[in-house]
């Protein structure tokens, strides 16, 4: 199986993108994945913690882009890191600030695309121009465009009720990520630990966010084995050629590609397009106990009113 390779990017900063990094990167390690975190920005926030914090096994690059000489360098020198680090490891995770002096090129060497953002109607439209002008890659028709994976970080829990997503229309079709919460703990676990391991309703979100991008993964994966299936049975059998469905858009997925979120009565499907699909491999009364519990206290905060309107479509292209 080749390597899965993840970008963690938005133009902003303060919203989370060096947490979200370092702890997939750890999280994704504890699911007894090899792991390599390439660490693009200058002042190697995610690379500090991972480096500090117990060790886990978790790979550490820090490579500064030179973004200054402009033109082609930057994108040649991700491309060049990346795909030394992909030469040995199962995924590869990069933390990159986005500007202006990047090819949107570049994101077509990734599998998934996470763009944290908060949940303020300010940040919300910045993120929703950052994904207007890199639309052309996401419904890119000539070369494979990754998977959107959009993550409301840094979730006070009285914006769990909030309907500012509904007030911002985005330009692609997106999967939504549980929304990570904000906590003192997680700020003291800066360089000490991982989110994983909190145990109260920011450790449980964490974790509900990191089980969402192994759902994207393996939905990815499903899509494209199928894809390779249809290719394969084109040549052997042309009257089957009209069969082109993925596993986006197949109800075992439970996904629609241009729904941004499916309706489902489990927590996990309300929270994120994901859900149904990870519901099928594991169904409730199998849950570890532990699991269970963390499920419960996040859905004791209530439903996020701006999630149920995109379910309704509300927020469709």
């Amino acid at each position: 199986m080749s390597t899965f390779k993840i970008l963690v990017t938005s133009q902003k900063g303060g919203v989370g993108k060096s947490t979200v990094s370092a702890n997939l990167a750890a999280y994704l390690r504890r699911q007894g994945q090899t792991v390599t975190m390439i660490d693009f920005d200058t002042h190697g926030s995610s690379s500090t913690w991972l480096t500090r914090a117990p060790n886990i096994g978790v790979v550490v690059q820090h490579h500064i882009l030179p973004l200054d000489q402009g033109g082609n360098r930057p994108i040649l020198d991700a491309r060049l890191h990346l795909r030394r680090a992909a030469s040995s490891t199962e995924v590869v995770i990069c933390d990159l600030t986005w500007t202006d002096s990047i090819a949107g090129e570049l994101m077509f060497e990734y599998d998934l695309v996470i763009v944290p953002t908060s949940v303020s109607e300010i940040e919300l439209a910045a993120t929703a121009g950052f994904l207007s002008r890199h639309r052309w890659v996401f419904d890119s028709a000539i070369h494979t465009p990754p998977t959107l994976l959009v993550c409301p970080t840094r979730v006070q829990a009285d914006q769990l009720k909030s309907d500012v997503f509904s007030k911002q229309r985005f330009p692609v079709s997106f999967m939504l990520a549980p929304p990570i919460l904000e906590a003192q703990t997680a700020r003291e676990m800066f360089e000490r630990g991982y989110l994983m391991d909190l145990q109260d309703a920011c450790g449980a979100s964490f974790n509900e966010f990191g089980q969402s991008v192994c759902a994207a993964r393996e939905m990815r994966e499903s899509a494209q084995g199928m894809r390779q299936t249809t290719s394969n049975t084109r040549v052997t059998q042309p009257a089957m050629r009209g069969n082109t469905a993925s596993a986006f858009d197949s109800p075992a997925a439970g996904v629609k590609r241009n729904n941004l979120l499916a309706t489902s009565s489990t927590l996990s499907s309300q929270y994120s397009i994901l859900g149904r699909h990870r519901m099928q491999k594991v169904r409730p009364d199998e849950m570890p106990t532990k699991q269970a519990q963390q499920t419960t206290q996040i859905a004791s905060m209530g439903i996020p009113q701006f999630l149920k309107r995109m379910s309704m479509g509300v927020m469709s292209k």
